[in-house]
């Protein structure tokens, strides 16, 4: 079944002073009296960001997610873990967890948790596989720097539109050679050139 986020009037009220506010100032004296209100949080994640306050914008990533966290259904945690629920995209309510995990995922390759990226990466691609954040773009790449390179070949059974993304065939011929000859998955993109010519050789 799909689950779908529910808000009062009084937070959709402010939503729109969101939506309609370029001014930091107002967001910040927002969330300091409404300390849970996702989508002002996200907002001050991407001023933080694009200032240079990266410890800032984790922290406003951080407190959006928790406040996400604390809607959750109690059995929407389980039920995620095994792959079983699912999260419509098309509904506006939906669409801040799906932009908070993203960012979330994208931090943590940012930060070189390559491996806590990839979870991430797959739970909110089991959410909605239509894939509305687009995350199979860079899906591939991460798998390979968190040494998981058969995981392409399951997302490929299960998602074939998956083999037809830029990069894809690359990286999944990596990957077969990297299991055929044992071979550690590179740390980072730019080594996979190296890794393709060493299990050549």
């Amino acid at each position: 079944d799909s689950i779908l986020w529910r808000y009062g009037t009084r937070r959709r009220e402010l939503e729109m002073l969101v939506q309609h506010t370029a001014d930091p100032q107002a967001l910040f004296d927002l969330v300091r009296h409404e300390p849970g209100h996702v989508e002002a949080l996200l907002q001050l994640h991407a001023v933080a960001r694009q200032t240079g306050q990266r410890e800032r914008a984790v922290e406003h990533l951080e407190r959006a997610l928790y406040s996400l966290e604390l809607g959750f259904h109690p059995t929407f945690a389980q039920a995620w873990l095994r792959g079983e629920a699912r999260l419509d995209y098309d509904q506006p309510a939906n669409r801040p967890f799906f932009t908070a995990l993203h960012l979330h995922a994208a931090g943590l390759s940012q930060r070189g948790c390559p491996a806590a990226a990839l979870a991430a990466a797959t739970l909110l691609l089991s959410l909605d596989r239509s894939d509305p954040t687009s995350v199979l773009l860079w899906l591939d790449s991460l798998a390979l720097r968190a040494g998981r390179p058969h995981l392409l070949a399951e997302l490929e059974r299960d998602l074939p539109v998956a083999a037809s993304l830029p990069g894809w065939a690359f990286s999944a011929a990596l990957a077969a050679r990297l299991a055929a000859a044992e071979l550690p998955a590179p740390s980072d993109p730019s080594s996979a050139a190296a890794a393709s010519a060493a299990a050549a050789s």
